[in-house]
C-alpha cells in the first residue's frame, strides 16, 4: 500500500468514528494551501469521489491578510479547488494591530471558520493538524506550564461554537507524520504554496519549531518523539479519569439546574476531591458560557479558593458568568439569560388554585396548587421535601399572589410566635444572594407571606388539628 492509499485509509477510519454525529450534512475542510492541508484536500476529494465522506465537501480558505503574498495563496487554493471541481469560500480577515499575536490569529481563524460553517450548513469541520503538530504542541505547553489536559496534546475531535451553530472539529491526520504528507504531494506532483510567516521567528511557536525542536532532536534523536508521545498518552489517560469524575459530580450533585444556571452541593467532599470539583466547574462553564468557551486556568484556581470563604462571596467569569459561594457549595450562572420575575411594584401575579402550572414571571420557577377536602397523608412532609407545602386557607384570604421580596417585608417562620425581618431570615438560611431577589413568595390577600418555596412555611398558614380544607402547593425549577 503506497503512502496516499494509507492516508486515505487513515482519514476514512477517523471520519467513520463521527459519521453518526453529522447527519449527512456538509463537510467543511480548512485549507491554507500549505503541504499539510493540500495533502488533506486531495485525500478528501478522493474519498468524496468514492462515496466515503459523510457529506458533500466544501473548502474554506482563511486569508489572514498579514503578509504581502496572502492574496496569491488564496488564489492558489481557489485554482486548486477549480481543478478538483470543489466549491470554495475565501474569507479575508482584518486586524486592528499591524502584527497580531498567535492567539489573536488563531481565535480569528476559528471564528471565521465557524461563520462559514453556518453559512454552508456544515456540521463537520476538518483541519490538517498532524503528528508533528501534536508533538510540538505538547512540548510548547510543557514549557509554558500546563496540566493533564494540556499535556494530552491536540484532541482528535471536539465541538466548537454553541447552540445551533455548533460544529464538530475533527483532525484525521494526527497520527500521520509531516514527512508522509510531503511524500504524498511529491508523488502527486503537487507544489504547495507555503505560508512565509511560518519562517518568522518573531512568533514563539515558530522559534520552537525551527530552532528548539531540531536542536533537541539532534541531541536526543528519536528519544524526543518517544518521550513526548509517552507524556501525551499518560496525560490523556489521566484526563479521561478527571473528566469522568467531574461529570459524575455534575450529574449527582447538581440541583436547581437550568439552561443558564447550575448549583453544586459539595458537602462531605474533602480536599482530595478538589481536582474533580475543578473539572466539574470547567464542564459547567463550557455548558453555560454563551459561546461555549472554557474558563481560564486562573479563573478555576480563584473559583476553588471560594470553597475556603464564607457564603455570599462572588467571582466574575468570562462571558458575563457569575460564580457564588453558597452554604452547601457553588452556584454558577449566566445572569443575562435569567428571565426577570414579575414587577413587585405591581403586586406580583395572581396565583390560581387548581389552575395548572404557572411560571413565575420569566424566571426558572414554576408553581401549581391543588385543593384537598382533607389534608393528604402521603407523602409525608419529610418525604415530599421543601418544594411542597400544605397550607390551611382559613386564615389566609384570597386572592393569593406570587411576588418577590420588598423592603420592610416580615415573615413568621414555622414555630415562631411573631414575625421577623425577612431579609435577616433569608440570610440565616444561607440562601444564595443571587436567589433572594428572584425567589417567589406566596402571599395571601392581606399580603402576608404564607410560604417561601424551598425554604419555610409560615406559622400563620400551617395545618392545624382541626384543618378540614387544605391547599397543596408545589414548586420547581426548570
Amino acid at each position: 500500500m503506497d503512502s496516499f492509499a494509507r492516508l486515505l485509509d487513515a482519514c476514512s477510519r477517523c471520519l467513520c468514528r463521527y459519521e453518526n454525529l453529522v447527519a449527512e450534512r456538509t463537510v467543511l475542510a480548512a485549507v491554507s494551501g500549505g503541504t499539510d492541508s493540500t495533502a488533506l484536500l486531495f485525500a478528501l476529494a478522493r474519498l468524496q469521489a468514492e462515496g466515503r465522506l459523510p457529506g458533500p465537501l466544501h473548502v474554506c480558505h482563511i486569508d489572514h491578510g498579514v503578509r504581502p503574498d496572502s492574496r496569491e495563496t488564496a488564489q492558489h487554493v481557489v485554482d486548486l479547488c477549480d481543478r478538483l471541481d470543489l466549491p470554495v469560500t475565501v474569507r479575508r480577515l482584518q486586524f486592528a494591530q499591524v502584527r497580531p499575536n498567535e492567539d489573536t490569529l488563531r481565535q480569528a481563524r476559528y471564528d471565521a471558520l465557524q461563520e462559514v460553517a453556518a453559512q454552508v450548513s456544515a456540521s463537520l469541520l476538518i483541519t490538517a493538524h498532524h503528528a508533528d503538530d501534536n508533538l510540538e504542541t505538547v512540548l510548547f505547553r510543557m514549557l509554558r506550564g500546563t496540566g493533564p489536559r494540556g499535556l494530552a496534546g491536540i484532541p482528535e475531535a471536539r465541538w466548537i461554537g454553541h447552540g445551533q451553530h455548533r460544529v464538530l472539529l475533527v483532525r484525521p491526520l494526527l497520527r500521520t507524520r509531516r514527512s508522509t504528507l510531503e511524500n504524498v504531494l511529491q508523488k502527486l506532483g503537487e507544489r504547495p504554496h507555503e505560508d512565509s510567516t511560518n519562517q518568522d521567528r518573531g512568533y514563539a511557536r515558530n522559534r520552537l519549531r525551527l530552532d528548539t525542536i531540531p536542536a533537541l532532536r539532534k541531541s536526543l534523536g528519536i528519544g524526543l518523539d518517544v518521550a513526548l508521545m509517552t507524556v501525551a498518552s499518560t496525560a490523556r489517560a489521566a484526563n479521561e479519569i478527571l473528566e469522568a469524575q467531574g461529570l459524575r459530580i455534575l450529574s449527582q450533585r447538581a440541583h436547581h439546574r437550568t439552561a443558564w444556571r447550575v448549583e453544586l452541593d459539595l458537602r462531605e467532599l474533602d480536599a482530595e476531591s478538589h481536582p474533580f470539583i475543578a473539572e466539574a466547574l470547567r464542564q459547567a462553564h463550557l455548558t453555560l458560557h454563551p459561546h461555549g468557551e472554557a474558563p481560564l486556568r486562573g479563573w478555576i484556581d480563584r473559583a476553588m479558593e471560594l470553597l475556603g470563604k464564607p457564603d455570599g462571596k462572588r467571582l466574575a467569569g468570562r462571558g458575563g458568568l457569575l460564580l457564588e459561594r453558597t452554604r452547601d457549595g457553588l452556584l454558577l450562572l449566566d445572569p443575562e439569560r435569567a428571565g426577570p420575575p414579575p414587577d413587585p411594584s405591581e403586586g406580583g401575579q395572581v396565583f390560581r388554585i387548581d389552575g395548572g402550572r404557572q411560571r413565575f414571571g420569566a424566571t426558572e420557577w414554576a408553581l401549581e396548587a391543588f385543593e384537598h377536602p382533607i389534608p393528604p397523608l402521603v407523602p409525608s412532609p419529610l418525604e415530599a421535601g421543601r418544594e411542597r407545602a400544605l397550607l390551611d386557607p382559613r386564615t389566609a384570604p384570597l386572592p393569593w399572589r406570587l411576588r418577590t421580596r420588598r423592603p420592610g417585608d416580615v415573615f413568621q417562620p414555622l414555630g415562631y410566635d411573631a414575625p421577623i425581618d425577612l431579609r435577616r431570615f433569608l440570610q440565616s438560611r444561607h440562601l444564595p444572594r443571587y436567589d433572594r431577589d428572584r425567589l417567589p413568595l406566596l402571599v395571601d390577600g392581606s399580603d402576608r407571606i404564607l410560604w417561601i418555596p424551598g425554604v419555610e412555611v409560615s406559622e400563620t398558614a400551617r395545618l392545624q388539628l382541626n384543618t378540614r380544607r387544605c391547599f397543596e402547593v408545589q414548586a420547581g425549577c426548570s
